[in-house]
């Protein structure tokens, strides 16, 4: 389903480092404690110091490094990482690191109660089974308000438990969960809060790590305040998109973010918002997320991220019209927005109104061309339109705009092949070149066998579709509605990787006005294959 504006029809294109397809390493639990000497160096560093590396931070906070980048992760610690940088470069400052601290203490509320149901909860939110540690004899002895810091994260780590719980259906738990109330941030907290959202409102890898920053902040000073960890969630949503940051990764962790916030205030529409896009894409539990997409726009009828979403992840076959009515309110709501215009322009080519959708992609790239969505969008439906040279010109923008050196050499060597052979030179060239990134984890196995497709070698596709739903690859939902997947419709490998995805064969809402172009075909082959 190459979903507009979705993980689908980006990562489809762009390299390994946006997504791999690959499953993080797997990190020793016998992390072994730093000697005191060595955090002896780093705690005399001075405040305004940067610590660079895990391995700093870690003994300045006398910690492992496991335990410390679950801080990270789960509680907001307030690591930094350099843009541009490996996934293991990243930094803190000794101040950030000491407020942080101070901001967990004042937090502690019945840990000793709490800490009796640990063991039971663990983990459950995010699917991480690894427990918490306690503090060291060595920070006990220096600084004794850090006694309750393990308490603390029991604590919301119980709330989280509290929602899940929720979720399967013992809704007196959320209830004791939703009882505390949301903070009222400082005008501080909450100018960290407006910078965030601008930041994420840029779209941009530097823009969403300096978002990560800001709301992560704005959490460490206030760990009551739901529409930070909301905005959290947000922005691990689009860091697959946008940088190295792996799916799996992000979509755990907007979960949490987003449960947080929902346990801190079950009102907060863009976290139902974020909970559902994360669920549709890290979670493929699509019944949950249309009930989040829809609780979100019931509760924020004039959100129009939560309507280009919810039009974006179900625009399937029998449901373009109703996505496309989405998409008009979501552009209604923000008529100058690139994003929109170009989803919605994406959107209608698919759904058969070609020439419409070509049209709006067209004025967009007028309007802005720096904008990389609709370079991306046009790139494709060359492709599918086969008129070489306009998707070779697009491809080149596409890499550019997105700095992508993979795609640059994809696409640079698909017109080497086409000026010497033609269309058979072009695919042949371009096969070659995306089986060796394939090979080495560099681009999803969704885009190949898109290629596959067009060049007949069908069994080859069939199988690289078959090894994307086993590494649970969000580009494979594409196997739902995009034309050249579709050609294998006839293909009963193809059929049994529609059931297994297991999209909701019956739509909530199919408008009585669908017509041919909305569903035609595409609709048949739907129901054929979930008889």
């Amino acid at each position: 389903m190459m979903m507009a504006n979705s993980p689908c029809a980006k990562c489809s294109v762009v390299s390994g480092r946006v997504n791999s397809g690959h499953l993080p390493q797997h990190r020793s639990d016998s992390m072994p404690q730093t000697s005191s000497d060595d955090r002896a160096k780093v705690e005399h560093a001075s405040l305004g110091a940067r610590l660079d590396g895990w391995k700093d931070i870690a003994s300045y906070l006398g910690k492992a490094e496991r335990t410390v980048k679950r801080w990270e992760r789960d509680r907001g610690l307030p690591v930094h990482r350099v843009p541009g940088g490996a996934r293991s470069s990243v930094y803190a400052r000794p101040a950030e690191l000491e407020e942080w601290l101070k901001s967990s203490q004042d937090s502690i509320v019945g840990s000793e109660e709490m800490a009796t149901n640990s063991d039971s909860i663990t983990g459950e939110a995010s699917g991480w089974t690894e427990a918490i540690d306690g503090p060291p004899a060595a920070l006990i002895d220096d600084r004794r308000w850090l006694i309750g810091i393990a308490s603390i994260l029991l604590v919301v780590v119980a709330l989280l438990g509290a929602v899940l719980r929720y979720s399967r259906g013992a809704p007196e738990a959320y209830e004791t969960a939703s009882a505390v109330k949301p903070s009222l941030p400082t005008a501080q907290v909450r100018e960290l809060y407006l910078k965030g959202r601008y930041e994420w409102s840029q779209r941009t890898p530097d823009s969403l790590n300096r978002a990560l920053e800001d709301f992560t902040q704005a959490i460490a000073k206030d760990p009551k305040y739901a529409e930070a960890y909301a905005a959290l969630a947000d922005t691990y949503d689009l860091l697959p998109q946008y940088t190295t940051m792996p799916e799996r990764d992000a979509y755990a962790r907007a979960i949490v973010a987003a449960r947080k916030a929902l346990a801190l205030d079950d009102s907060l529409a863009e976290a139902h918002r974020a909970l559902a896009f994360a669920e549709m894409y890290g979670e493929w539990d699509f019944a949950d997320s249309e009930k989040e997409f829809r609780r979100a726009i019931e509760l924020n009828p004039n959100d129009p991220v939560a309507r280009m979403w919810y039009a974006n992840a179900f625009a399937v076959p029998g449901r373009f019209a109703e996505s496309l009515e989405q998409m008009n309110k979501a552009q209604e709501l923000d008529p100058s927005s690139h994003t929109i215009l170009a989803d919605k322009g994406w959107m209608l080519f698919n759904s058969g109104k070609r020439q419409e959708g070509i049209e709006l992609l067209k004025e967009v790239e007028r309007s802005a061309p720096e904008f990389r969505s609709s370079h991306i969008y046009l790139m494709l439906i060359n492709l599918d339109l086969r008129d070489y040279p306009a998707y070779l010109a697009e491809g080149e923008k596409t890499a550019e705009s997105m700095n992508d050196p993979v795609l640059k050499d994809i696409i640079a060597s698909a017109r080497t092949g086409y000026g010497r052979g033609g269309e058979e030179g072009m695919f042949r060239n371009l096969y070659v070149k995306q089986k060796q990134y394939y090979d080495k984890g560099m681009l999803v196995g969704t885009t190949l066998a898109k290629t596959c497709v067009q060049m007949g070698k069908k069994q080859e596709a069939l199988h690289l579709l078959e090894e994307a739903y086993a590494r649970h690859e969000t580009d494979v939902l594409a196997c739902l509605a995009h034309p050249d997947l579709l050609t294998l419709k006839d293909e009963p490998r193809y059929r049994a990787l529609l059931n297994k995805i297991g999209f909701p064969s019956n739509p909530q809402a199919i408008p009585a006005t669908a017509s041919v172009a909305d569903g035609g075909h595409l609709r048949d082959l739907w129901a054929g294959a979930h008889h």
